[in-house]
């Protein structure tokens, strides 16, 4: 939370969460798991969700990580049944990780000097960009 002055306060600890915010959060689950299944269209969904439960950034960061990770894997057997995943495509796989590494190794050197007001503007912006994408293709 920021104060009138704009600096940083802690978050209070009010507790477990109430049925409404459970309700929100297997909600943004769901949709964000079939989304991500029928059209790997699930970064919108949980960036909203990750925004509108005050994830700070490198929690927003992590979180989104692990949320994908997991999903991804568990896609894995699918995806090899419907012939998505080939030979082919695990080398096309490998060719990406000369500019995945590097590309998270910057993005980890760049979060820390990125403000959470600009941080959660960039969210926004790509998250709409990246869903009017998804809606006009």
């Amino acid at each position: 939370r920021r104060t009138a002055a704009g600096s940083e306060e802690p978050a209070a600890d009010t507790g477990p969460p109430a049925a409404a915010e459970r309700l929100k959060a297997r909600s943004y689950g769901v949709l964000g798991g079939f989304t991500t299944m029928v059209a790997n269209a699930g970064g919108p969904v949980m960036s909203l969700y990750l925004l509108s439960a005050g994830f700070r950034k490198l929690g927003f960061l992590g979180t989104s990580a692990w949320f994908f990770l997991i999903v991804n894997t568990s896609k894995v057997p699918f995806s090899v049944g419907l012939g998505l995943i080939d030979g082919q495509s695990l080398l096309l796989d490998a060719c990406m990780l000369l500019f995945v590494l590097p590309g998270a190794w910057i993005g980890r050197k760049c979060v820390d000097r990125i403000n959470q007001t600009l941080f959660e503007r960039l969210v926004i912006g790509a998250t709409v960009l990246g869903g009017l994408q998804l809606l006009l293709n």
